[in-house]
């Protein structure tokens, strides 16, 4: 089986993440003064960015039942959004950074259709699709959702950028990003409201996926940015919506507030994850959602600063530059040794396509490497559970029979058959 259909189907919508963190870096990078490293964050933003595109859409081609089935999971249909964010702050870095604004103009449009398109369908399907009995809201809610919020808040976002260049439109532009921009602030309202219910009243295990969660503080800080984007356009020109300021300089600061409140609980949650975890340090495409979520908030309170002129707030913003730039080091280098030592590098027949084998286990406290799949055969066992066998050669020369359990998405060890 080819490398490329391997990683074609191991692919991961969250991977956009990897590109708006490297704009928001991009971005960072810019405001203190460090313009000469902008262009090429966004080269390798870009990068990214196509890189990402090439892989969804032979994924959706090759392997169109499971993009389909993936349509219809609520678990994970809206990380599409993450499509129109990237789109979106391409466009903003075009304007702000190459000033391409007729680049910025053509993206915006891009981003309008993708936004109504996947709005329209997502939340029809989530609306009208039928509902299993065994769904839960535990299993089904998660900081995922608040991509939603992203793809809205960029979208508007965006709109602000674009109306500093098209004065001729420029109050419908502004009203339409205040609409998209109060959508996303209903939107978070809705599903914060939503997320504590379920952290409160549901069990939240160490081995729940943390890393969605960090979106809680990403679409704050993008909707405090828009707000204060939107103040300072507004109050620059004028207009019907001039009435609107203090309403959006509050509104700004509440969610910039709300961002910052969730913090120290997500860094709370991430610690114990990792001391209750028997797993150590694994690679996940999570890293880059924490590094996205830094790097909105970093660029948010910046704009905090313009807006309320505080002393406080630089030092703030200094500080999450810090968290934001080094997470994101973090991000990069740990995705390079995880594609070197990656999975898909091992040998492997057809039949393993339903499930990659994991490059490397935990046995007794030491770590093993993949170096053969010898056999492999699905198991129905008695308690009716799909299981997965593989018998696997090590690269100390252990011969070991793992499983994967295709209903709880679990990978184990059997035995150990010889050394």
């Amino acid at each position: 089986m080819s490398v490329l259909k391997i990683a074609t189907y191991s692919f991961d919508t969250r991977w956009f993440t990897a590109a708006m963190a490297t704009i928001m870096i991009a971005s960072v990078s810019q405001f203190y003064g460090f313009g000469t490293v902008v262009p090429y964050f966004f080269i390798a933003s870009l990068a990214i960015f196509f890189s990402v595109i090439v892989f969804k859409t032979a994924r959706v081609i090759v392997f169109y039942k499971d993009s389909l089935n993936e349509l219809l999971n609520p678990e994970k249909n809206l990380y599409s959004f993450t499509i129109v964010g990237t789109i979106n702050l391409t466009g903003v870095c075009l304007s702000r950074v190459f000033h391409l604004y007729t680049a910025a103009l053509i993206f915006w449009y891009v981003a309008i259709g993708f936004w109504v398109i996947i709005s329209l369908t997502l939340f029809s399907i989530l609306f009208l699709h039928q509902k299993s009995e065994e769904r839960k809201i535990e299993d089904i809610l998660h900081g995922g959702w608040f991509f939603a919020i992203i793809g809205a808040q960029s979208t508007a976002f965006l709109g602000i950028i674009v109306a500093e260049h098209e004065a001729q439109h420029m109050v419908g532009i502004q009203l339409f990003s205040f609409a998209l921009w109060s959508i996303g602030a209903s939107l978070y309202i809705i599903f914060i409201t939503l997320t504590i219910l379920r952290m409160v009243f549901y069990q939240f295990g160490s081995s729940a996926i943390l890393s969605p969660y960090w979106m809680n503080i990403g679409a704050a800080a993008l909707t405090a940015l828009t707000g204060t984007a939107l103040y300072q356009h507004i109050s620059g020109t004028g207009g019907p919506l001039a009435d609107l300021l203090p309403f959006l300089k509050g509104i700004s600061l509440l969610f910039w507030s709300l961002g910052l409140w969730w913090l120290p609980f997500l860094i709370i949650l991430a610690i114990r994850k990792q001391i209750q975890s028997s797993e150590g340090l694994t690679f996940t495409v999570g890293y880059w959602e924490v590094a996205f979520a830094l790097g909105l908030y970093t660029n948010s309170t910046i704009h905090m600063v313009d807006l309320f002129q505080g002393q406080y707030l630089i030092i703030l913003s200094i500080c999450f530059a810090i968290a934001c730039i080094g997470f994101w080091c973090f991000s990069s280098i740990f995705t390079l040794v995880h594609l070197i030592r990656s999975s898909i590098w091992v040998p492997v027949n057809d039949l393993t396509i339903n499930s990659i084998v994991p490059y490397s286990f935990r046995l007794r406290g030491r770590i093993f490497y993949v170096k053969e799949v010898i056999n492999e055969w699905l198991d129905q066992t008695i308690q009716n559970t799909l299981k997965k066998r593989y018998s696997i050669v090590t690269s100390n020369n252990l011969t070991c029979q793992i499983s994967y359990d295709m209903l709880a998405k679990k990978w184990y060890i059997d035995r150990v058959e010889s050394q």
